[in-house]
């Protein structure tokens, strides 16, 4: 939409007046010159002239010393009604919490046949270093078995064998065509 210049003068001239809000600055243009506008509109215009702050009054009581009065008043009376309070009972010293004891690392199991770890840290393990954490996490910086991988695992086989299972065959669902019955 085009606003036409004489609108436009007319709506900083408003503007600079400050006696109306832009939606009654709307209003009137409406009135006057026939443009449809929002407020929304009317604040776009003064904002493109670069009227947004002029004549702008601060109100009553704003200025930059009254408000420092203001907040100082404020936090007077909250430090006033809280000396006022009754003081609080002091809080129980909270129980230590119980510290587990650090679990022992998992080593090599001989009946197993897995390889002892070399402890790599979990941050250092590249491809083709086996992946399985090889103590606890919980304890400290995890670290890893770090042998040689097996072809597309990120196991060595040792742990490869430990962590997959093999699969069994689905059952098939498939039922011959010729049991199924037609409805005539």
């Amino acid at each position: 939409m085009t606003w036409p210049a004489p609108a436009k003068a007319r709506v900083c001239e408003l503007w600079l007046s400050r006696t109306m809000p832009a939606s009654a600055i709307a209003g009137v243009i409406a009135e006057e010159y026939g443009v449809v506008a929002s407020k929304s509109a009317v604040i776009g215009i003064a904002f493109r002239a670069g009227l947004a702050e002029q004549g702008w009054k601060r109100p009553p009581g704003q200025s930059p010393a009254a408000r420092a009065r203001k907040n100082a008043k404020q936090s007077a009376a909250r430090a006033a009604a809280r000396a006022a309070l009754p003081p609080k009972p002091p809080k129980p010293p909270a129980a230590p919490k119980p510290v587990a004891p650090p679990r022992p690392a998992i080593e090599a199991a001989p009946d197993r046949g897995l390889p002892v770890s070399l402890r790599i840290p979990l941050v250092g393990i590249r491809d083709g270093m086996c992946r399985f954490i090889a103590d606890d996490p919980a304890g400290g910086g995890a670290t890893c078995c770090g042998h040689a991988t097996a072809q597309g695992s990120p196991w060595c086989p040792s742990h490869r064998a430990l962590c997959v299972s093999g699969t069994a065959p689905r059952p098939s669902a498939w039922i011959p065509y010729s049991r199924m019955k037609r409805a005539a």
